[in-house]
Parts: structure tokens; C-alpha cells; sequence
């Protein structure tokens, strides 16, 4: 293959160093060896030796965008976040002379079915028939579907995770195991929609933040409220973020040291006495005796919930979130085990730090 620009891409500038650029280090230092490339870290730019050119951008930054000249490939990762004009913008500008042609290579979790609703990538390109870790060719558009089982690198604590679904939770099993577009069986939350951004004039409640690291991330809500409707609003969601990390990207979002007050889990509080230090107001959440099932409860008794469209992890959790089953398949009124970090955030934002509860 002759000399490619390759542009790998985030929907958001924030997550990059965080996700593609180290995963494209380390395959590229297993392939040829890291030594035998000019990396600029300052501009996220890697140069192979055959001069082909990785450069790593978030589509929130378009003046950046416009500026890279002769690009063969784009790389979208995480391509449920992006919307069906962001993909037929790039497309629109991928003009390159060269052989093979220029193509925009797309990967992405599962996304759970919404009843009445198909999101883009289905319904653009993968209502089709596909075998697992087979490749479909339809058209100028080739599909790969895998699962963990394809993947000689999955942690083994993610497998046992998989593996419990298949017992505990069909559906998610359906979806996370096998990677398949589901709808989940006893789904909590039906009053909800997915809107572009918060109107102006809602009540700035405030921000929710669950902690994570290596395998579960770290999510950061903010939550909106107008009479008996909610919106929230999807901040940051990153794996292997150290707290100076978290600090740093909460400036960048432009939170407030020393103003905004954030609730996080109250089950790390050396990570809530640091980002204290820093000049952060964080207070730990309340979590009362099944606290998830009266933060579920209380979320359903709101009239609207409103999600806005690039919060696309929060979406995916909202979609799952889901009380337990029983071996015969009866719903239990008890919040199933999951990928529920965003969800976490928000109810630590709508728990207050008393017994009392709702939202301040």
C-alpha cells in the first residue's frame, strides 16, 4: 500500500489521548516498533517510515479539520457518537488521487433498539444479515461484526462479565455478548427522548460524577431541571482517567473551581479530598438502603426526560437500564446489574446529602 493521512477521530477533542492515541501507539509498536516512527505529541501526529501519517483530531474541532490537506482515511471510533452529517461531511471532503481509494473506516459498541426509533448507522448500513466475525460485503460498504470472543486481547474480568449476562440478563447478553441490535426486557425508564442541546432557560441543577478507571469508566452529568422535566447533558465518560486528568478536562469543559458544586460517589473519598485540593467543590452522594430502586422510581415519576444527542453513552445506558429477572423471566423490582456509570452520576446529582430526596 503506498503512503496513506490517515485522521483518527473522536467525536470529542477531550477523549483522544485518552482512547485512539494510545491504542494506535501500541499497535504500531508491536507491528514496527514505535522507535521507527517521528512522533509529535504536541500535535498528535505519527509518521511512519514509508511516510504515511496518522493524525488524531476531535470532530468538535472543525477549523482543525479543515486544515489537513490530502487525508486517504478517516478512522471514526466511537462512531455512535457522531450524527449522519458529521459522517457526510468527512465523506464529503475525501477526495484524495490515490490506490486503494480513500475510505472511512467506522467501529463502535452495540446500541441497544429504541421502540420506534432506528439510529443512523442501522439504519444506513447494517440492515442486512451478518455472521459473527464475518465479513459482509454489500455495495462499497464491508461489515465486520465480532464479539469478545474474536478478541485475543479482552481482559478476562470483562469476559466474566459477559459470560454472567448470558445468565443473569438475556438481553443485555444479546447485545453486549453477541454484539446484536436488542430491545431489553424491562426497561425502567419509557419517559424519555433524545433532544440536540438544552434549552436556554432551564434550571442548571448541577453535576453528577461517578468515578472509574481501568475497566469501568468514569462518567460526568449535568443535570437540568424545569417543573416535572428533567435534562441531562453528558460531560465526560473515559477510561483510565487519573484524577489531575479529571481536573484538567473539567476546566477545559469549563466547570467552575470553587462555583460549581459536584456530587460524586461517596465510596471514594480520597478521590473527593484530592480534586478537593485542587479547588473543586465535590460532595459525596447519599446512598440510602436500595437506593437504585428509589432513584429509579423517582426518575420514572418525572414527565419528560430529555437526553441531548451527543450524550450517546448516557443514551445507550438510559436504553439499558433494566430491572432484574428471574430465572423464568418475571421482572423483579430490583435494578439489574450493568453499564450504568452516566446513570450513577445522575442519581448521585438528584440524591441530596440528607435522607431527604429529589433534586436541590
Amino acid at each position: 500500500m503506498s503512503k496513506r493521512k490517515i485522521v483518527c477521530m473522536r467525536k470529542f477533542a477531550t477523549t483522544i489521548r485518552l482512547s485512539i492515541w494510545p491504542r494506535i501507539k501500541s499497535a504500531l509498536d508491536e507491528s514496527i516498533g514505535l522507535r521507527n516512527c517521528k512522533i509529535n505529541k504536541s500535535e498528535r501526529e505519527i509518521r511512519l517510515p514509508n511516510g504515511t501519517i496518522f493524525v488524531f483530531v476531535g470532530a468538535d474541532d472543525p477549523q482543525k479539520l479543515k486544515s489537513i490537506e490530502d487525508v486517504t482515511d478517516f478512522w471514526l471510533e466511537e462512531a455512535n457518537e457522531f450524527t449522519e452529517e458529521d459522517l457526510d461531511t468527512i465523506d464529503a471532503g475525501l477526495s484524495a488521487d490515490c490506490w486503494p481509494p480513500p475510505q472511512i473506516g467506522m467501529t463502535f459498541n452495540p446500541i441497544p433498539s429504541i421502540p420506534g426509533f432506528q439510529f443512523w448507522i442501522q439504519r444506513r448500513f447494517m440492515n442486512v444479515e451478518t455472521e459473527l466475525g464475518e465479513i459482509r460485503f454489500d455495495d462499497d460498504v464491508a461489515l465486520l461484526r465480532t464479539y469478545y470472543k474474536n478478541n485475543r486481547y479482552c481482559p478476562s474480568s470483562v469476559i466474566k462479565v459477559l459470560e454472567k449476562y448470558r445468565r443473569t440478563n438475556p438481553e443485555l447478553w444479546k447485545m453486549w455478548g453477541l454484539g446484536e441490535f436488542t430491545t431489553l426486557k424491562g426497561v425502567i425508564l419509557n419517559n424519555w427522548e433524545i433532544v440536540k442541546s438544552v434549552p436556554e432557560g432551564m434550571n442548571f441543577v448541577g453535576y453528577g460524577l461517578d468515578f472509574g478507571f481501568a475497566n469501568d469508566p468514569l462518567a460526568l452529568i449535568a443535570v437540568y431541571k424545569n417543573h416535572n422535566e428533567l435534562w441531562l447533558d453528558e460531560k465526560l465518560y473515559a477510561l483510565g482517567m487519573l484524577n489531575k486528568d479529571l481536573s484538567d478536562n473539567m476546566e477545559l469543559l469549563g466547570l467552575r473551581k470553587g462555583v460549581d458544586e459536584i456530587i460524586a460517589d461517596c465510596a471514594e473519598p480520597k478521590s473527593i479530598t484530592e480534586l478537593n485540593s485542587y479547588g473543586w467543590i465535590i460532595q459525596p452522594a447519599y446512598k440510602s438502603p436500595d437506593y437504585k430502586r428509589a432513584a429509579a422510581n423517582y426518575l420514572r415519576s418525572f414527565e419528560k426526560i430529555h437526553i441531548t444527542e451527543h450524550s450517546t453513552n448516557l443514551i445507550r445506558e438510559v436504553a439499558t437500564w433494566s430491572w432484574k429477572q428471574d430465572k423464568q423471566g418475571s421482572v423483579l423490582p430490583i435494578v439489574a446489574d450493568g453499564n450504568d456509570h452516566g446513570m450513577d452520576a445522575t442519581i448521585y446529582r438528584i440524591f441530596r446529602k440528607t435522607i431527604r430526596w429529589g433534586v436541590a
